[in-house]
Parts: C-alpha cells; sequence; structure tokens
C-alpha cells in the first residue's frame, strides 16, 4: 500500500518522534547525543529550519521543528543517514538504525503546542531516566531555563509562545512549572486534533445560520428538539461541513445527533428527518 505522503508547508510546526529499530538504543551514551544534536545542528545551518525544542532518550527523540524552505522530510532525512553511518561504523553493525518511519504530529494551535513542549519536556522523567528535570542534560529545557547557549531557536519559541523574548521565557517556565505539578500523562494527538475540529465547526454553524437568515441559537440546534426549520438548518450545515472535509463523526458531535443522520443527509442531499441510531 502506497503511504500517504506527509503535509508539511513552510511556516508549520511538527512534532517528530523517531525510533531505533526493534527499540534499540540508539542514542545510548553521552557521545552519541552530542553527534547527533551536532548533525542536526549542521544540517540546518546549511539548510533552513527552526528548531524550537528536543529531548534524547535512550532508544528514541523528541524534536519540535518548524519547517523554513527546506522541507521538513529532506532535513530528516539528512539526519537519519548521516547518523545512522555513524552509529554503525561506531558499532561494527549493519541493517536498520531507526525503525522504518518516523512519526510526524502538526502543531496546528497554540493548546496543542503547549501540550507538546510539557510532553517532550517530562519524558525523561516519566521514563525514570531523572527525578528532576533541570538534572537531565540531554533536553532543550536547561538552555531556556538557565538562559545556556544551545541547540534550540529561543527567540522563535519565545515567539511563537507570547509576544516578546521575555513574555515568552515566562509562559514557557509556567508551563513547566505546571507540568511538574500534574500527573505524568501520555500526549493523545488525536484528543487534541479533534477537540479543534469540533471548535472550527461550531463557528461553522454560527456563520450559517447568521448568513442564512435562521433565526436559531446554537443551543436550538443541538437541543434534540425537531421543526422543519431546525431540521433543515441541521440538514444544511452537514452537507456544507462535509464539503470542506469534515467527516460524519465530527458533524454528528457537534449536531448531537447519530452519524447516519449525518450520512443521509449528506449522500442524499435533500431533507429528511434524523435517523435515530
Amino acid at each position: 500500500m502506497t503511504r500517504k505522503p506527509r503535509d508539511f508547508h513552510p511556516g508549520g510546526i511538527y512534532h517528530i518522534t523517531h525510533r531505533g529499530h526493534n527499540h534499540q538504543y540508539i542514542l545510548a551514551d553521552d557521545l552519541d547525543k552530542v553527534i547527533f544534536l551536532d548533525k542536526l545542528k549542521k544540517i540546518l545551518q546549511e539548510h533552513t529550519g527552526h528548531l524550537l525544542y528536543y529531548v534524547l532518550m535512550n532508544n528514541h527523540y523528541h524534536l519540535l521543528l518548524e519547517m523554513q524552505s527546506t522541507p521538513i522530510d529532506l532535513i530528516l532525512h539528512r539526519l537519519h543517514t548521516s547518523y545512522g553511518r555513524y552509529f554503525s561504523l561506531k558499532n561494527h553493525s549493519t541493517g536498520a538504525v531507526f525503525e522504518n518511519r518516523y512519526q510526524s504530529q502538526t502543531i496546528d494551535h497554540q493548546k496543542y503546542l503547549y501540550a507538546v513542549i510539557k510532553y517532550i519536556a517530562l519524558n525523561p522523567i516519566r521514563a525514570g531516566l531523572t527525578e528532576r528535570i533541570n538534572d537531565y542534560r540531554w533536553s532543550a529545557h536547561l538552555d531556556l531555563a538557565q538562559k545556556m547557549p544551545g541547540f534550540v531557536n529561543k527567540s522563535r519559541l519565545y515567539e511563537k509562545l507570547g509576544t516578546t523574548t521575555e513574555t515568552g521565557r515566562a509562559i514557557y517556565l509556567e508551563l513547566i512549572q505546571n507540568a511538574l505539578k500534574e500527573p505524568l500523562t501520555h500526549l493523545n494527538p488525536g484528543e487534541y486534533q479533534f477537540k479543534r475540529k469540533i471548535s472550527e465547526l461550531e463557528n461553522l454553524l454560527a456563520s450559517i445560520l447568521h448568513h442564512q437568515g435562521y433565526a436559531l441559537t446554537i443551543q436550538q440546534i443541538v437541543s434534540g428538539k425537531r421543526s422543519n426549520e431546525l431540521i433543515r438548518a441541521r440538514q444544511e450545515f452537514a452537507r456544507e461541513a462535509n464539503q470542506k472535509g469534515y467527516s460524519y463523526i465530527e458533524i454528528a458531535a457537534v449536531l448531537q445527533v447519530s452519524t447516519r443522520s449525518v450520512r443521509y443527509w449528506c449522500q442524499n442531499g435533500s431533507d429528511h428527518d434524523d435517523i435515530k441510531s
């Protein structure tokens, strides 16, 4: 089966994760980690792109990269090829160093950016590599918290977090302080993406009600009540949302109706009362 191409674009921010083949330790010691960061730094200097955050673990890494003119997949291809060559020579090994495909998640709204930074920062604690975030050397946190020179583009990260460098740094430190007080949890990208789409759909529904002259509120639309006007508004919204690429499940979640109803409205394009699930 042909793999779906990555949706990378200039200005996009991406959370990249890649593991060693069969979970082997690809960043086993300090020398490995120094070499990895040095190779990444050189590649970003030769091309364009901003490293906003990172953490290196023993068998995987996390990078937060902002793409500029150089495609992210080109940067990662060069990184994996160069580091893989070093690792194989050092360990007198052959075969794959990394898993077949790295994971990438698009950071497309502020709350998700906050969540990803907290998750990456606390990864060493979650894995039991350290008890204190300030004691872990192989993370962007020390660069940011202690104002040390490092690999990350601090000004760019702070710009994404706040309006000024001072504000951005304050927001970062507050994020970490709050994260350390919370239970250690795993990141669920799908949950954030779903919530973002629901918010977009609610805005679309409000826009349709306003521009089409419906004397209805969103509360009435999702109330479960049935009248010709309510049903017509739900169907119109469902069809327009589906044309914009939203799924039946997402549309149904906003309208609080069954996915069968949404599917019927979108596929038949004619008025029909809600179908009970």
